[in-house]
């Protein structure tokens, strides 16, 4: 029988919080990725739509909800960090492998389906959570600033300055754009492969790795800080940062996302000293805008409307890494199928985008109907703590009363944001 302690109202709730976040962050990167998963990315100059939609969506939508998705991953990490340490666990062993598994899951993904593929990402990234977990909360979020505010836009302005390129410009006599646009729209699934390798990010370290891991542990250590002082614990604690949040995020952040896409869009008439120094606060702000929308949605939850709504986002936010990993099937099974593959339209995706999500919410909650986990949460579990050592278990479940079986499911019962 289970300890009752782990079952209170206070920690479902949030659990469920949690996971209802988790599943709205995974519209917004389905939203981000569909171009990528239709292949227009690639298509030729002429064949590119870019209009007010388009602009909209780079504004409100791109980098905020990966940040959230981090901000989660990060929470998650010390969510698991205490309960394993809780039970006695030897927890850097048993984290170092679960993320080695990750990383597995996340290869698979990558080099059998896509390459734009952040699973691996977060795996590293996991591993090197694990030196930051013994710093106090002020030191953590100081870290996540320096990492947030500094390190991130110092690594953007060096790449402009110092470009790196591992990938080939041309590849059997074609453009690189253009033998990847032809491999993936007319080439056999081996021909698809390999432009899907020579374009893989983890492939291309040096080019395309280092901006994105330093932008992503800023946040994920962020997440660490939210979870040290409580907050997905209990947010109206933190009623006082929630107000801030949306205050900044919907003032200070909206306008860094503008800023931002300004300057991706090359429209900022400012000498390049100026973009040098403004490249700093954006990135700031561009974490502003996505905290704003974490606070709205939170808000929002524990209203009546709100919950009733927005909890339809909770089966999907349980299975976050097998919805993340169904969006790349669901998409290229829309797109090849149909012979839709190379269509560009950015209102079009969009549309297509949400309704793959309708079915991924619908699968989902008839999925979680008959099994506790999502597909893929069942096989990472699964491989995850079949080798804890036996005499842990044992010893841990004499000091709470449980089967041997059970442990899995303690050190997993607050349903992990990385799970």
């Amino acid at each position: 029988m289970q300890s009752s302690g782990f079952q209170p109202l206070q920690t479902h709730e949030r659990i469920q919080l949690i996971d209802a976040l988790r599943g709205f962050a995974l519209v917004g990167i389905l939203i981000v990725n569909i171009p990528s998963f239709s292949r227009s990315e690639w298509g030729p100059a002429e064949q590119q739509i870019q209009n007010g939609f388009s602009d909209i969506l780079l504004v409100l939508i791109d980098t905020k909800f990966i940040t959230i998705f981090s901000l989660l991953f990060g929470a998650g990490f010390f969510v698991q960090q205490q309960r394993a340490e809780k039970y006695g666990i030897d927890f850097t062993a048993f984290y170092i492998r679960r993320m080695g598994i990750l990383f597995v899951l996340g290869c698979v993904h990558a080099y059998l389906f896509w390459f734009g593929d952040i699973v691996r990402h977060y795996a590293l990234l996991g591993i090197a959570l694990l030196a930051v977990s013994h710093l106090s909360a002020k030191a953590t979020l100081r870290l996540a600033l320096i990492f947030v505010v500094f390190l991130t836009p110092l690594l953007f302005l060096l790449n402009g300055i110092l470009p790196v390129h591992t990938t080939p410009d041309t590849i059997d006599g074609m453009p690189l754009s253009a033998f990847v646009y032809k491999s993936f729209t007319e080439g056999s699934y081996p021909q698809i492969l390999r432009a899907n390798w020579i374009i893989d990010p983890l492939h291309n370290f040096i080019q395309d790795m280092p901006l994105t891991l330093v932008s992503m542990f800023g946040k994920m250590v962020l997440g660490v800080w939210l979870a040290k002082i409580g907050f997905f614990r209990n947010p109206a604690e933190h009623e006082t940062l929630l107000r801030k949040w949306m205050i900044w995020g919907s003032t200070a952040g909206v306008i860094g996302s503008i800023g931002f896409w300004a300057i991706k869009k090359e429209m900022l008439p400012i000498p390049e000293m100026g973009l040098v120094v403004l490249v700093f606060p954006i990135s700031a702000c561009l974490v502003l805008h996505s905290l704003f929308y974490l606070a709205v949605f939170t808000k929002l939850y524990h209203r009546m409307l709100g919950a009733v709504l927005l909890r339809y986002l909770v089966p999907v936010g349980r299975m976050g890494l097998s919805n993340y990993f169904g969006q790349t099937i669901l998409a290229f099974g829309l797109f090849y199928v149909t012979g839709w593959v190379g269509y560009a339209d950015p209102v079009g995706l969009t549309g297509l985008a949400l309704l793959i999500f309708v079915i991924q919410i619908l699968v989902s909650h008839w999925w979680l109907r008959y099994h506790e986990f999502g597909p893929v949460e069942w096989i990472w579990r699964t491989l995850s703590y079949m080798w804890i050592d036996r005499k842990t278990k044992t010893r841990v479940s004499d000091s709470i009363s449980v089967s041997p079986n059970l442990i899995g499911e303690k050190l997993t019962e607050n349903k992990p944001l990385n799970e």
